[in-house]
């Protein structure tokens, strides 16, 4: 990697600390909630559907499987690829959330009525929506200090950021 990618990966690890220390993304849980960061992104991805289809296999099998909420593993394993994050993990975050009545496996209104749906309980969206409040306080904190102009800048030069790293990775999977 030439000199330049090495100041740039400083520069990129600079920032990150900054930012994470800024907005407490180091601190044990998110916004002074009962939930961890990962925990709060497996709600916000249940929250951002209607439902994720999980398995229902029949007979005892089935009854096991519901029993001991080995059920969630097609789920679990669908968003920790969304989320980049170890199915394993997200399994014992969803097996948590499910014990704390903000997760539900329930049946599919819709054929095949066999089917089964893993989504956010009525908990689980009060949660949810607790959450984005206490982020967007505290993103407004951060950012209270900034006029109209920089504020421009800054949303700008978020969305260059992403879409260069968007672009990166998108080439690097054609790869």
């Amino acid at each position: 990697m030439p000199d330049n990618r090495n100041a740039l990966v400083n520069d990129i690890r600079r920032f990150n600390r900054f930012y994470t220390s800024r907005i407490g993304l180091l601190d044990e849980t998110l916004t002074q909630s009962a939930y961890t960061l990962a925990e709060a992104r497996v709600l916000f991805e249940l929250g951002q559907r209607p439902g994720h289809i999980a398995s229902d296999p029949g007979g005892m099998a089935g009854f096991l499987a519901r029993a001991l909420n080995l059920d969630f593993e097609p789920a679990a394993s669908e968003i920790a690829g969304q989320l980049q994050m170890d199915p394993g993990h997200v399994l014992r975050i969803l097996r948590k959330l499910c014990a704390a009545g903000l997760v539900e496996m329930r049946r599919c209104s819709a054929p095949p009525l066999s089917r089964r749906i893993l989504s956010l309980t009525a908990r689980g969206q009060a949660a949810l929506a607790a959450l984005h409040a206490a982020a967007d306080r505290d993103l407004a904190r951060v950012t209270d200090g900034l006029g109209d102009k920089e504020a421009a800048e800054l949303s700008g030069l978020l969305a260059r950021v992403r879409s260069l790293l968007d672009e990166a990775a998108a080439s690097e999977r054609l790869l």
